[in-house]
C-alpha cells in the first residue's frame, strides 16, 4: 500500500499518489477488463488449468481479452540475473554463515558469481523492455488474469528436509506467473481459485498496473467469496 509522503530522495517516486479503497465495499466486476495471454497460460498442468478456466474465467462478468505478451522467456532469465546478482551481493557481509546455506543455494552464488557487469546491464535493460510491454498491454486491460503457479503443490520428498533438494523443474513452474511482476514492480494479489480432483489448492493472480492496489483488491474480495472453503479455512478479510 502508498501513499503521499513528504517527498524523500531516496525514494525513486517521491510524490507517489494516494491509493483509494472507496471502491472495496464494490461486489460488482461489470465495469473490469480482464486480460490474460492464453498461449503463456497453457503452459500449466492440466489441473491447474481446468480450475482456472471453468471456476475462474467463465465466472467473470465479462469476456475475457486475448491480449500478446512479449520476450517472456529473456524477462525470466533477466529476473534471475538481478535477484541472484543483487542478493550475492548483500550476502557478502554473511560470509561466515556461507556453510549454513543450503547446497542449491550455493550452487545458484556460484554460478552467479561468474557473471560480468554487462550481464547485470543487458538484464536491467530487459527489465525496462517488460516494463514498457506492461505499460502498452494495460492500455488495453484494467488488470491481467492468470494462475499463481503452473503447477500443483508437489509433494514433500522426506530427503530433502536434512539438505534441501535442487528441482529445477518445479522451481521453474512455480515461479512460472509470479516473476513479472516482481521484475516490473507491479502490484499483484493471489488467492484460491480452487480445488484439484486430489484435493489440492490452485491459485488464481491478478495483476494491475502500477498505484492500481485498490483494484486488486476489490477483484480478490469478489472472486474469493463465492469458493468453496477447505475444511481448515482462516478468514483474512472481513
Amino acid at each position: 500500500m502508498v501513499a503521499n509522503k513528504v517527498p524523500d530522495p531516496r525514494y525513486f517516486l517521491p510524490n507517489s499518489p494516494i491509493t483509494q479503497v472507496q471502491c472495496f465495499a464494490d461486489n460488482s466486476l461489470s465495469d473490469i477488463k480482464f486480460g490474460t495471454y492464453t498461449e503463456y497460460v497453457s503452459h500449466c498442468q492440466k489441473e491447474v488449468l481446468a480450475v482456472f478456466q471453468d471456476d475462474v474465467l467463465s465466472r467473470l462478468p465479462n469476456p475475457v481479452i486475448e491480449v500478446e505478451m512479449e520476450e517472456l522467456y529473456l524477462s525470466k532469465i533477466s529476473h534471475m540475473n538481478i535477484i541472484l546478482s543483487e542478493t550475492s551481493q548483500n550476502l557478502k557481509i554473511f560470509r561466515e554463515h556461507g556453510s549454513e546455506l543450503a547446497c542449491q543455494t550455493k550452487i545458484f552464488f556460484t554460478v552467479v558469481r561468474r557473471m560480468q557487469l554487462r550481464h547485470y546491464m543487458n538484464s536491467s535493460r530487459q527489465k525496462t523492455r517488460a516494463m514498457n510491454m506492461f505499460k502498452r498491454l494495460f492500455e488495453q486491460v484494467d488488470v491481467l488474469i492468470t494462475p499463481t503457479t503452473a503447477c500443483l503443490p508437489k509433494q514433500i520428498d522426506p530427503a530433502s528436509l536434512a539438505h534441501g533438494e535442487l528441482d529445477e523443474s518445479n522451481a521453474l513452474y512455480t515461479m512460472w506467473f509470479v516473476y513479472l511482476a516482481n521484475l516490473c514492480g507491479l502490484p499483484a494479489v493471489s488467492f484460491n481459485a480452487g480445488y484439484s480432483p486430489g484435493g489440492l489448492p490452485v491459485g488464481v493472480m491478478v495483476t494491475a498496473p502500477w498505484w492500481k492496489e485498490d483494484v486488486l483488491l476489490r477483484v480478490a474480495k469478489c472472486l474469493e467469496t463465492p469458493l468453496r472453503k477447505p475444511q481448515r479455512h482462516y478468514q483474512s478479510l472481513p
